[in-house]
């Protein structure tokens, strides 16, 4: 489809009337707003009179074996862009109307087809793109089934009708030039239905490629893997969607790989850690959440009991690249284990963490691998934050999913001011694991319960969804953060990634005028 011909957003009517893969995953099966896309996947690259680089996507949201998926199959197909391109997505939702998206409790399951699309980490647009014509990450905004009623007004107000999209939208996400490069996710963010949706597979991977010649040779070089830690398990996705699940990852002696894990569990209330069952591989972490680090580290299983304080932990909605180096001469028992783990027996009962065990098989020929000993990497390319104090902002999650004492009620929470730099300081009041995430705009962590992250610290990095440290004692865990608005102006959201608590009311609305 050409993208030059792309029609406007369409169907604003508040009411609708009238690589190695051993099995692939069918799946299929407020204020409202919901997630969907067109048929099987396209991407393409081509001209265009006001943008110069569109991959064209379809997604269709339907119905396999009772559950939402992709195009038929889960995880969606991976959107691949270049920091200057723009993602052009035809979305359809094709799942059997329920009827059921009107309520005077916004903060409960509901609308559960009706769907949304969020580019989860992207620096882009939380409301249209430049010419005001196609949605962009905007999840105040419904795609409702065919045939399905949404008579609000009543109920919602007028001001919600706007919000709704019949059937199918046309979403467009700009990336600037020097958007950063990284493993992003897209899924659905329908507020009442996110956590179903987001838990049955409703998700993607994204990925923004390195610009030539930024990265070591070595990473530029190395073999790709993504892995998504998934309700149904550990999944190697595949480019058109779907993917082997609990698979076996091959690796030759001496090859080098590269594997961009997400966490798209939606729902896990405790932190994933990614175990490898052979115990000679080099793994070293080289990016987080999207973001180069300025030098590779190695990772491990320590400081489990206080999962926050190890690098290599992914909340949900986190996402960790790795590069890994088989040995040349691999260790033959491997680990027998499969992919989730209780942890009692290898950590004392820690809280908050869990295991997922990849079975690395490595045999065959030796490679010779381009490799290096040197540690360093080119970082975010993120203008860094001077020592001048910040205005303040504070943000209190706890337990009834609330946020600042209240449940998400639709209306205006915070409002900040286009181009400024604050610092904010999120707490957990509650003893169980609530998962900071806010829309567009990222953030550079400085503390962490209070305590500064020295410069090297690994744990001081850019972000955009962090795991807040649970109430200890008398005393809420915390992070603090540093934080600038940059480039668009609109309403998006922050939100407990814990999916569920976020549909049951753990959402804010936040602005950037």
């Amino acid at each position: 489809m050409d993208g030059a011909k792309l029609s406007k957003k369409q169907n604003t009517s508040p009411i609708a009337s009238g690589w190695t893969r051993r099995s692939a995953i069918k799946l299929g099966a407020g204020l409202l707003a919901t997630m969907s896309l067109s048929i099987a996947p396209i991407l393409t690259r081509h001209a265009n009179a006001s943008v110069s680089n569109i991959i064209n996507v379809k997604l269709d949201v339907r119905s396999v074996d009772g559950r939402p998926a992709y195009n038929g199959v889960s995880p969606g197909p991976t959107i691949r862009v270049n920091p200057d391109e723009t993602i052009d997505v035809d979305f359809t939702n094709s799942l059997p109307p329920l009827h059921d998206d009107c309520t005077d409790n916004p903060n409960n399951f509901h609308g559960i087809n009706t769907t949304n699309l969020h580019t989860h980490g992207l620096h882009v647009s939380p409301t249209t793109d430049s010419s005001g014509e196609f949605d962009a990450d905007n999840v105040f905004v419904s795609v409702v089934p065919e045939g399905q009623l949404v008579s609000c007004s009543d109920v919602c107000g007028e001001s919600v009708k706007s919000t709704f999209r019949w059937k199918e939208t046309k979403y467009r996400f700009e990336l600037g030039d020097e958007h950063p490069s990284g493993t992003y996710w897209y899924h659905a963010h329908k507020h009442g239905s996110t956590a179903q949706q987001v838990g049955a597979g409703l998700s993607g991977p994204l990925i923004v490629e390195d610009k030539p010649g930024t990265m070591p040779d070595y990473i530029e070089a190395a073999n790709e893997k993504i892995i998504m830690l998934m309700n149904q398990g550990v999944v190697v996705a595949e480019p058109d969607g779907g993917g082997a699940v609990d698979p076996v990852i091959k690796m030759r002696p001496g090859e080098v790989q590269r594997w961009r894990i997400i966490n798209a569990l939606g729902n896990a209330t405790e932190y994933g850690f990614v175990r490898a069952s052979q115990p000679d591989l080099e793994i070293y972490q080289i990016a987080y959440d999207g973001f180069t680090l300025e030098r590779r580290i190695a990772i491990d299983l320590e400081n489990l009991e206080e999962p926050w304080l190890n690098p290599a932990s992914l909340a949900s909605g986190n996402r960790m690249d790795l590069i890994v180096r088989a040995p040349l001469e691999p260790t033959s028992k491997p680990f027998a284990q499969t992919i989730r783990n209780a942890l009692s027996d290898i950590t004392n009962g820690a809280e908050f963490a869990n295991i997922f065990d990849l079975n690395v098989e490595v045999s065959g020929e030796p490679v010779d691998a381009a490799w290096s000993e040197l540690e360093e990497l080119p970082g975010s390319r993120l203008k860094p934050f001077s020592n001048a104090k910040l205005d303040r902002r504070e943000v209190n999650f706890s337990g009834r999913n609330l946020i600042d004492g209240e449940v998400y009620d639709g209306d205006l929470k915070q409002s900040m001011k286009l181009d400024s730099e604050e610092e904010w300081h999120i707490t957990n009041a509650a003893a169980q694991l609530h998962v900071f995430h806010i829309h567009v705009n990222p953030f550079y962590i400085t503390h962490i319960n209070g305590e500064e992250l020295d410069e090297i610290n690994p744990l001081r990095r850019w972000q955009d969804t962090i795991g807040v440290p649970v109430r200890s004692g008398n005393g809420a865990g915390s992070i603090t953060y540093k934080t600038r608005f940059e480039t668009f102006k609109g309403r998006f959201v922050i939100h407990c990634h814990v999916l569920r608590h976020e549909d049951m009311g753990m959402m804010q609305i936040v602005e950037v005028v």
